[in-house]
């Protein structure tokens, strides 16, 4: 998946971060804080983060504030919200550390917020909604700061929150004239391979854009207004079927449900396609692919099309799993070696049998396996093995650039 995804990566959601100018209210005296420093955005940045900084440890109970108040002011906007909050709230908390942390760069904090502009319209978010959640916002931040909360704290959300919302908004108007908000698209096979994996085809209603790599946001019928990221498993096809494997994770709702209950005929929803496009045209570098678990997914549709278009690259992929049953698409991966011969596959499986979490088996594999300075990187798959590997990379002093992670959380 990619993150999301976000993040990817992976999570439930309805609409994300939103904010908007506060009512007037009694100011604090203001605290010391550096001048007001020049940013790419214009932003304060400095007063940006100290909100950050002094909620650290609450930001959970700021989120609850949030929508406490925004359901208080305007009742309707609660249908756009599934009825459990627990990971909503925890994704408004991911959107703010990462806005806040990417106010320095133009570039990464535009491209994040068009994304979530054009994202939103999926939940049913329209530019009047922008608003009341910015009000709740600046309010729930003054009510969880109490003293701390000084004049220039809400000047600098609100003129922050401003430019925000615009460039939002605007994205928004841009993809409604080319794109529905989301993508309907009937379940036409439905597959367990594990107790807790299934495969999944569906056929959208109409062209469903995308490239791979990439990742949309998915909602079932049988668990309404929640959505989770999912990469496509497989290269654009002329018949329109677009594959996801789906893991079920703990209780998760969407997961449990895509896993477990979906059958053929069922209808899910497609949000926009998001995320790297793995298989570029443009670049002409070789390509390391690290997976764990179904980060492999969004590898098999890359190397689909590698293999569809007789690219030259090489391609290596280190494909790690739990124990060998769990690498559910070493059949695929091998059955694509014989046709690409350009691919080298690298099965990655503790000694220590599957109850071995090492995160530094599989960076230590990929170090020893040469260098890897000249090549495009993508990792997929659970946290502590992406976050290993990519410190094993980075003492290879890779450029940043060349590297692309996306998170999928546990094993």
């Amino acid at each position: 998946m990619t993150f999301p995804p976000e993040p990817p990566q992976p999570s439930e959601s309805g609409p994300e971060t939103q904010l908007s100018s506060p009512e007037p209210a009694v100011i604090a005296q203001s605290a010391r804080l550096e001048p007001v420093p020049a940013s790419p955005m214009g932003f304060d940045t400095v007063a940006l983060r100290g909100t950050i900084e002094m909620t650290e440890g609450k930001l959970d109970k700021l989120a609850q504030r949030f929508y406490s108040n925004l359901f208080a002011s305007h009742p309707t906007l609660r249908e756009l919200f599934p009825a459990s909050m627990e990971v909503q709230r925890s994704r408004l908390v991911g959107a703010l550390v990462r806005i806040v942390g990417s106010a320095e760069s133009r570039d990464d904090l535009v491209a994040y917020l068009e994304g979530l502009g054009r994202d939103h319209r999926k939940f049913g978010v329209i530019t009047e909604h922008y608003g009341p959640l910015g009000t709740a916002l600046v309010l729930a931040f003054r009510q969880e700061m109490g003293e701390l909360w000084t004049e220039r704290h809400e000047k600098a959300w609100i003129h922050a929150y401003d430019a925000m919302a615009m460039i939002m908004t605007e994205a928004a108007e841009r993809d409604s004239v080319m794109w529905p908000s989301w993508w309907d698209a009937e379940v036409v096979f439905h597959r367990r391979l594990l107790d807790d994996l299934a495969i999944i085809q569906a056929r959208p209603h109409t062209d469903f854009p995308y490239r791979p790599g990439q990742y949309c946001y998915v909602s079932s019928s049988r668990r309404p207004k929640m959505w989770r990221a999912y990469s496509m498993a497989s290269a654009p096809r002329d018949d329109g079927l677009v594959e996801f494997h789906v893991r079920a994770v703990g209780a998760g709702w969407v997961s449990s449900a895509l896993v477990w209950r979906t059958e053929a005929g069922d209808i899910l929803k497609l949000g926009a396609p998001q995320g790297y496009d793995l298989a570029n045209p443009r670049s002409e570098r070789d390509l390391l692919c690290i997976a764990g678990g179904v980060g492999i997914a969004p590898i098999l549709a890359g190397l689909q099309e590698l293999e569809q278009r007789l690219d030259g690259r090489r391609v290596h992929v280190f494909y790690a799993g739990r124990d060998r049953d769990s690498l559910y698409a070493l059949p695929h991966l091998e059955s694509i070696g014989v046709r690409y011969r350009r691919l080298t596959v690298v099965p990655v499986v503790s000694p220590e049998g599957p109850e071995d979490r090492s995160p530094d088996l599989m960076g230590n594999i990929v170090s020893a396996y040469g260098d890897w300075r000249h090549h495009d990187v993508y990792l997929a798959g659970p946290s502590s093995m992406v976050q290993a590997a990519l410190r094993r990379l980075r003492e290879q002093q890779i450029p940043e650039e060349q590297i692309v992670c996306d998170d999928y959380g546990t094993w």
